[in-house]
């Protein structure tokens, strides 16, 4: 989720984003919009030509983020850059409590422009900011034995013009065992070749954040994150919409996972704890072997990694998405502005569970202070 002391809180402290959020009785909330450079740079701000919109995450998506907006100005469609944002204040007559929160970087396509009213309106489609390593890479591309992962990446970032990204440098020494090949593929595009190279040293898939940073961190598992916010069902700070839902689906989901190191450098054939790592889910959930009566369903991985440390935390991000698939809940909640990518929540409902654990895998956040729509999965606890 956004911090909850991002520059534009107007200094608050984390409690009072918190009870703006969650206990305002007449909580106002406002939808703004600004034009920014690729440096994130704020060029213009066309909040007063903004009729509305919405802000959707999808965290499993190759582009997580997109925004639907309506506007009544004319931009540079197709480059110009948008970040849309939601000021949230505690009383419409005399604020004492004021947030901003800034929602994503987004690519505008091509609107629809509606014509013979004044003054005219654009319905435009905005693509997250990552959208620009979204092309085919239109060559072969290769990665050299002994170059920097992260390395490599960070060219990447810069030749595709990207100047304004975070990354974490734990692994900046790891350098590749042997060389990699993209081969000409129309299928190949540089999002593609990064994921790849970030996966390859156990680090989770580059996302773009609430301001337009792109961001690279290591991987780290669902149970091992401390829950972000609480939903409860309490009178004094329910959030949660009646709409409510749990959608079940795990006949095929596998309990039992074999990840092999694909490009073992060593004359040795790789074996368990060296170059094959095996992993069953034995009594966790209604997919476990327990669960089943017995039942093994078994998914195999070949993955490209550095080392038999980067292989066990990359076979780590699969089993953790077949766990989490198993289970999902649709739910509605009054307006959060603070989520953004695999958010990480407790709720207390007794009609979803008490204390369920959730991970947020896709919103959607009106701009007008509609409800917003949430799709979470369980995180299994292993």
């Amino acid at each position: 989720m956004q911090g909850l002391l991002e520059a534009p809180r107007n200094a608050l402290v984390g409690d009072d984003v918190i009870a703006l959020i969650q206990d305002s009785n007449s909580l106002v909330v406002g939808g703004g919009v600004e034009l920014i450079s690729m440096n994130l740079d704020v060029i213009a701000d066309y909040t007063n030509d903004l009729q509305g919109g919405s802000v959707t995450r999808s965290a499993f998506a190759d582009l997580h983020g997109s925004c639907a907006l309506r506007l009544s100005t004319n931009l540079e469609w197709g480059t110009a850059i948008v970040r849309p944002y939601m000021v949230l204040s505690d009383d419409p007559k005399n604020p004492s409590i004021s947030a901003r929160f800034n929602l994503g970087a987004y690519f505008t396509s091509t609107p629809k422009r509606t014509v013979g009213l004044y003054p005219e309106t654009f319905d435009v489609t905005g693509y997250d900011i990552l959208h620009q390593l979204q092309d085919t890479v239109g060559d072969v591309y290769v990665a050299l034995a002994g170059d920097s992962y992260l390395a490599i990446v960070e060219a990447i970032l810069l030749d595709r013009g990207y100047t304004k990204y975070i990354i974490d440098q734990t692994s900046a020494a790891t350098v590749l065992p042997s060389a990699k090949v993209w081969a000409l593929d129309e299928n190949i595009k540089w999002i593609n070749v990064v994921n790849d190279l970030l996966a390859a040293i156990g680090y989770a898939g580059i996302w773009s954040d609430w301001n337009g940073y792109l961001r690279m961190h290591q991987y780290i598992t669902p149970n091992q994150r401390s829950a972000e916010w609480l939903y409860t069902a309490d009178e004094h700070t329910a959030m949660l919409g009646r709409d409510r839902s749990i959608v079940t689906d795990f006949y095929d989901a596998p309990n039992r996972w074999v990840a092999v190191r694909s490009n073992n450098v060593d004359d040795i054939p790789p074996e368990e704890g060296n170059g094959v790592f095996t992993y069953v889910n034995e009594n966790v959930g209604p997919t476990s072997v327990d669960a089943r009566g017995g039942r093994v369903i078994t998914r195999y991985l070949n993955i490209d990694v550095a080392d038999h440390a980067s292989l066990v935390i990359a076979a780590q991000v699969s089993i953790d998405a077949d766990l989490r698939l198993s289970t999902k809940y649709e739910v509605t909640t009054s307006p959060n502005p603070l989520h953004w990518h695999f958010d990480r929540m407790l709720v207390n409902d007794q009609d979803l569970g008490e204390y369920l654990e959730v991970m947020g895998t896709q919103w959607t956040l009106p701009l007008n202070g509609e409800d917003m729509s949430h799709e979470w999965s369980s995180v299994a606890i292993t």
